[in-house]
């Protein structure tokens, strides 16, 4: 009978995951408000948990509380953009070079596989899968460094800049340009190529971070042109 009782302890951890999986995902956008009365209706929920969970959310830099507005999906201007993505290079270079030492055969089948179900949610215009299934790709390079601490600080860094992330992704010449990537990783990975590694990491990352801060730039002069 006790294993049958619900467990309001994780139903909410549940929460706050579901709903931090849908800003990832892109299903709510930077800048997009959040109504504590409307969420709660659609996830059947009470007001008390969702407001309780936006705040762990705020903690995590997923959303940002405006006063007398509420809630909203947190959104990320150049220069902070600009400090994530130099760290975000670095210690990605560091998690690439060290999971190539730990690569075995089994590993780059695995990797190989996530590599096509990325192209295969492509071709099916499905961006949630593809967003998920390009984190399974990286976050399977990164837990083969063994190295719990660079692991919490990429994943930390990751999250910040999720606005980033689904933005490369709806474009299609971008996403064309990873997927290519994603088969050049296998191949220094297996090959054991660290100079290859670390260039392709550095690309990969800094051109999903120039894709957004040119969407972001003309957006700013959208809305200036618009003000005028």
């Amino acid at each position: 009978m006790d294993a049958e009782k619900k467990n309001p302890k994780l139903e909410f951890e549940n929460l706050v995951a579901r709903l931090e999986h849908m800003i990832l995902t892109g299903i709510f956008h930077p800048r997009e408000r959040l109504v504590e009365l409307n969420l709660a209706s659609a996830l059947n929920v009470s007001r008390f948990w969702i407001r309780d969970a936006l705040k762990i959310l705020e903690t995590k830099g997923l959303v940002t509380m405006v006063p007398y507005k509420g809630a909203m999906v947190s959104n990320l201007e150049e220069d902070i953009i600009e400090e994530i993505f130099q760290v975000r290079v670095t210690l990605e270079t560091m998690a690439a070079h060290l999971a190539c030492e730990n690569m075995k055969a089994a590993d780059i089948g695995a990797l190989k596989k996530i590599a096509r179900h990325i192209s295969d949610s492509f071709e099916a215009r499905n961006i949630e899968a593809m967003i998920a299934a390009n984190s399974s790709f990286h976050d399977y390079i990164f837990k083969l460094a063994r190295n719990r601490t660079l692991l919490q600080m990429i994943n930390q860094l990751r999250t910040r800049a999720h606005i980033v992330r689904h933005s490369a992704w709806s474009s299609p010449g971008a996403v064309s340009q990873l997927l290519q990537e994603h088969e050049e990783f296998v191949e220094a990975l297996q090959a054991k190529d660290l100079a290859k590694l670390g260039r392709l990491t550095k690309d990969h990352v800094l051109r999903i971070k120039d894709f957004y801060v040119l969407q972001l730039k003309t957006r700013k002069a959208m809305d200036s042109a618009m003000s005028k």
